[in-house]
């Protein structure tokens, strides 16, 4: 496991530095979906996937206008250079969990049912990982059967609650060279805070300086009372 690991980091650094596409994923809002959870799940579908993903501005909703129209109409605003389009949407009808249309370049999630029961940071991981199984379709990826990894399938909203937040090792290996392939820019792992306190290591305790021996011990007295015996150990319980 150690080797696949190295192999697969020495993988992505050398992807990074020769990823100089111009294109980019773009995440946009439509209907009652605050700007600053919208940012928080794109910087987190960024971060995960490794892949450029802009925030662009609202799309405007429609009264009754389905998931499907709304994917649409939010496709049809996209630049030269831009991939697809995520759409976190709050519709005003009731709709499916998610639309996702790579030929059409969008994915529309349903904010509305993501947030059914949840708190507002289950909420952002919900869309996000959503987000990164729409980001995984616009470049032409199928399911994962790999139960620890965001692609695998599930049947209810509330299965992304024990399922994995971010893709598999061979899912993003396969994910990063797509996206490479398509021209996406990719961007490099956060840095380490340079901020944070750094604990050294505790100091090697010196070693204690010799002693002199101990003197002969006495010789013991012929009628000294002779120690007792250990006691039984305890049978231990059936």
């Amino acid at each position: 496991m150690k080797k696949i690991l190295l192999f697969l980091l020495g993988f992505m650094a050398a992807v990074l530095a020769s990823a100089q596409g111009d294109r980019a994923f773009v995440l946009a809002t439509a209907g009652e979906v605050d700007a600053a959870v919208a940012d928080r799940v794109r910087s987190k579908i960024e971060e995960m996937s490794g892949a450029t993903v802009r925030l662009a501005p609202p799309v405007p909703l429609q009264p009754g206008q389905s998931l499907e129209a709304i994917g649409r109409a939010a496709a049809q605003t996209l630049g030269e250079n831009d991939q697809g389009i995520i759409v976190l949407a709050w519709p005003d009808s009731e709709q499916p969990q998610g639309v996702c249309l790579p030929d059409v370049r969008f994915g529309a999630l349903n904010m509305a049912r993501l947030s059914a029961g949840v708190d507002a940071a289950q909420l952002e991981r919900r869309a996000s990982q959503e987000g990164l199984r729409v980001l995984s379709m616009l470049v032409g990826m199928s399911p994962c059967p790999f139960p620890l990894c965001v692609l695998t399938g599930f049947e209810k909203t509330e299965d992304l609650d024990r399922m994995s937040g971010n893709y598999c090792p061979p899912c993003l290996e396969r994910f990063t060279r797509l996206a490479v392939a398509a021209g996406i820019r990719m961007v490099p792992p956060p840095a380490p805070d340079a901020s944070a306190e750094v604990v050294p290591p505790p100091a090697a305790e010196a070693a204690p300086e010799s002693q002199p021996a101990p003197a002969a011990a006495e010789p013991e007295a012929v009628n000294a009372v002779p120690a007792a015996e250990p006691a039984a150990s305890p049978v231990p319980s059936e």
